[in-house]
């Protein structure tokens, strides 16, 4: 007899709804998106469906109608998908170790292509809120996003936390995007209190995975994931916030933390376009693949997402948030807090 749906929502923006009887699976997306999970569907909304049948092996042949996918050697599963205005339905049969990937490279780009169609940008950022204001911190994968905003989570200050790694930024508002950050193991050195807070197992796996991501030259980088309850017990969470800054993280060898103000906007949302549909390259190879990839269809979600984030970016002010190599946790603290600070007065 089949389970129920896991159905979660995303404010006003949109669903995923998620069929299984893997019990493996169904924990997955539950820890994975609990804080949005409802109990019943809002049909008017638009609507990312996932059909995920737990197949410990696959055999040599692809089901059929559908595509096969290995990924990293271990991951592997058969997938269908079809696309249409305001819905996308993701038929998939795979192993456990699929799960984590399908819902990366298949159901959250599926979520963000939904949720620039209904005007809301779903962009590659960390963020805080403090008076009812956020910070969105963005940049590319590696530029700190996590550990920019767990040392200012970590200096308590009333700060809350808004978003790990996504956050929805529409009508004036930012709004959460709540799933488990990815921790790697480079966290522990600026935010020491992390470490007490994970299990000797976790502990070892955040050791055994920086390793081999270090002497994989950056190819393979496996994260341990934990939950907001986990990661910052009694901190709350602002579900929405009036965005007062999105700062552009760098690092350089200067000696604190530097706050410059952008003015190029058009070339930063060149930049951060090509951000977020860097992270959006894994959907479109699995769509190229599967010989869904319209030409038409990205030129449209592409042009969509520059408007967004133009009007945005005229929104909103914007700097760049330059971060020293050579401080240390505290010293960070001490300088980069004052400047963020006056920004959410």
């Amino acid at each position: 007899m089949a389970l129920p749906p896991l159905v979660f929502q995303f404010h006003d923006i949109a669903t995923v709804e998620v069929w299984s009887d893997s019990p493996f699976a169904r924990t997955f997306f539950e820890a994975e998106y609990g804080y949005h999970r409802v109990s019943a569907l809002q049909t008017e909304l638009p609507h990312a469906f996932l059909d995920f049948r737990l197949t410990p092996r696959l055999d040599s042949s692809p089901l059929e109608g559908f595509t096969r996918h290995v990924h990293k050697l271990l991951a592997r599963w058969d997938y269908r998908l079809t696309i249409q205005p305001g819905d996308i339905d993701l038929r998939v049969d795979g192993n456990r170790i699929a799960v984590s990937m399908v819902h990366h490279m298949l159901v959250h780009p599926s979520l963000r292509w939904l949720a620039a169609g209904g005007g809301t940008l779903l962009l590659h950022a960390g963020a805080v809120a403090k008076n009812g204001k956020s910070l969105i911190f963005t940049g590319k994968g590696g530029a700190g996003k996590t550990t920019t905003t767990s040392l200012i989570l970590a200096s308590g200050n009333d700060w809350q936390l808004h978003a790990d790694d996504y956050v929805f930024l529409g009508g004036g508002q930012s709004k959460a995007y709540v799933t488990r950050s990815h921790l790697y193991r480079d966290l522990l050195k600026w935010v020491p209190e992390v470490g007490a807070r994970l299990t000797p197992w976790e502990r070892t796996r955040l050791e055994v995975l920086g390793a081999i991501r270090k002497y994989s030259g950056e190819r393979l980088k496996w994260a341990v994931r934990l939950g907001p309850e986990r990661l910052w017990p009694g901190k709350a969470i602002a579900d929405s916030a009036t965005p007062a800054a999105i700062l552009l993280l760098e690092r350089a060898d200067v000696s604190a933390p530097q706050l410059i103000p952008i003015n190029e906007l058009a070339a930063t949302a060149s930049d951060l376009l090509e951000m977020n549909f860097g992270e959006a390259r894994h959907f479109l190879a699995l769509l190229r693949k599967a010989g869904k990839l319209d030409e038409k269809w990205l030129l449209d979600w592409q042009d969509t997402e520059r408007q967004l984030l133009v009007a945005r970016l005229n929104e909103i002010p914007a700097y760049r948030l330059i971060l020293p190599f050579s401080q240390s946790a505290d010293d960070v603290k001490a300088t980069l807090l004052p400047l963020l600070e006056k920004l959410v007065v």
